[in-house]
């Protein structure tokens, strides 16, 4: 990675990327980097359209997708190399988009298809999104998670490492049912989610791919839940800035939000409240998204610069966590229910674990205390109060 980013997951259709106002207003929310995965011809068109408004790209070409799939290990080389070729022309490719959420067993084919590009594309990036820690060991086909990660890390050797968690459940009592006409991979997606109540490892999800990211020396990226469907619930505000804070005190330096576009009718999933319905039309979480954008970007940029350090928790224990007993100069924080994330360069994020309620938190420092207000630290006391989901940078 090479600066904070804010992108999503599944964005405006083939119809609609191509226009000026589509690109425009997702600029305007905040986005800072596109997936873009359609055919080669779509790509092509959004591309220049992105440039124009500052947006770069993670571009999902049709003959990579097919060498995944296909698991053609023996195809991936002379691919890339054409794929890389057809798209010189284009300066705002980041990278490209590989694969969502593959099993173990398509490791190698993915090494060859990452090694290909780091051969021929040294410049750029590949991007391969996980399973979270509540997929099956069939989906992931390894005994446990954790297992996966590090399998992915040594055989894959990515750019970074990306995944998924959607921890806010309970829509409503019931359900609809698993359609027999869906493909085995997406029947055991949705059993996965066949649950009412929010998850209770989230945290211990981040704490497996921190602790593998920093073993391996990757960057990590979370795609947080944002649109309402199936079981997921239509998110507060206070919600989605609880997971995007979350994302920060961990210091993983990209986020992503789970849709930009609804992704249109499905009997089972039931979507709703993205950031833009299918007609292009700005659903709330648009609104909501922009503001939450506009406060965490310059604080992820300042934690661009540094390294994770270590991730305690203050209060009721979450699985997988460890507790707050002083790091640095920040000796006890008290008051309630909070995340503290330290980083190598002496600063500290804390963020309100609980995302319906305010909390005010008493810190003990050696020494002075400053807080980042969006440009600069300025001097602040011992005392902090934080809205619901809310954080705070402090040196």
């Amino acid at each position: 990675m090479k600066r904070f980013d804010i992108t999503f997951f599944f964005g405006p259709t083939p119809e609609y990327v191509v226009k000026d106002e589509v690109i425009a207003e997702m600029a305007a929310s905040g986005i800072t980097l596109a997936q873009l995965n359609h055919d080669t011809a779509v790509n092509k068109a959004a591309l220049p359209i992105m440039a124009k408004y500052g947006i770069r790209a993670d571009v999902g070409d049709p003959r990579i997708s097919k060498i995944y799939w296909e698991n053609d290990t023996a195809a991936a080389d002379a691919t890339v190399k054409e794929v890389v070729a057809d798209y010189a022309a284009f300066d705002n490719i980041e990278g490209f988009d590989i694969c969502d959420e593959p099993h173990s067993e398509c490791f190698e084919t993915l090494a060859a298809i990452v090694a290909a590009f780091k051969k021929y594309a040294p410049d750029k990036e590949t991007v391969i999104n996980l399973y979270p820690n509540y997929a099956s060991p069939e989906q992931l086909r390894d005994v446990d998670y954790v297992t996966h990660l590090r399998r992915f890390a040594e055989v894959v050797k990515p750019h970074f490492i990306s995944y998924d968690h959607y921890h806010f459940l309970g829509r409503d009592k019931q359900v609809a049912a698993i359609d027999d006409t869906v493909d085995e991979r997406e029947r055991m997606i949705r059993e996965s989610v066949l649950s009412l109540e929010d998850r209770d490892i989230f945290f211990e999800n981040m704490e497996d791919v921190r602790r593998v990211g920093l073993d391996h020396d990757l960057e990590q990226m979370l795609i947080v839940l944002l649109i309402e469907h199936g079981p997921y619930r239509n998110l507060t505000y206070a919600e989605i800035l609880w997971e995007v804070n979350m994302c920060l005190a961990y210091g993983f330096h990209r986020l992503s939000y789970f849709t930009y576009w609804n992704p249109g009718e499905d009997p089972f999933w039931r979507w709703s409240n993205a950031m833009c319905n299918g007609d292009g039309s700005k659903c709330q979480h648009w609104y909501d998204v922009q503001d939450i954008n506009g406060k965490i970007r310059p604080i992820g940029e300042v934690l661009f610069n540094t390294k994770s350090a270590g991730v305690f928790h203050v209060g009721t224990p979450e699985k997988g966590t460890t507790a707050f007993a002083g790091f640095g100069k920040l000796q006890a924080v008290s008051g309630g229910n909070a995340v503290v994330g330290c980083f190598e360069d002496g600063s500290y994020y804390i963020v309100n674990r609980d995302y319906q309620q305010p909390v005010t938190l008493t810190l003990t420092v050696d020494g002075d205390l400053t807080a980042f207000d969006g440009s600069t630290f300025t001097p602040c006391g011992t005392v902090i109060d934080l809205p619901a989901g809310g954080g705070i940078l402090l040196k």
